[in-house]
């Protein structure tokens, strides 16, 4: 399904299903783009897929899962 099919049908994904870009996961980490970048590149930061050659998507559930680390 696309997106623009899931906004017409008014149907909603569950949050740790769908996919963040790179702006919406550092806004969901508390980090800042460049600092996500950079923990992408040395192998650190939540989990990513590459879609192709450059773009990048973050699961809800791994930002989720990366999160829960810090928590006490």
């Amino acid at each position: 399904m696309s997106a623009a099919y899931l906004r017409r049908h008014r149907i909603t994904v569950p949050p740790l299903l769908r996919s963040y870009t790179p702006d919406e996961a550092a806004a969901a980490t508390g980090l800042t783009l460049d600092e996500l970048r950079r923990m992408r590149e040395d192998g650190r930061g939540p989990a990513y897929v590459t879609i192709g050659k450059r773009t990048i998507r973050y699961l809800g559930r791994d930002v989720e899962e990366w999160r829960e680390q810090f928590v006490r």
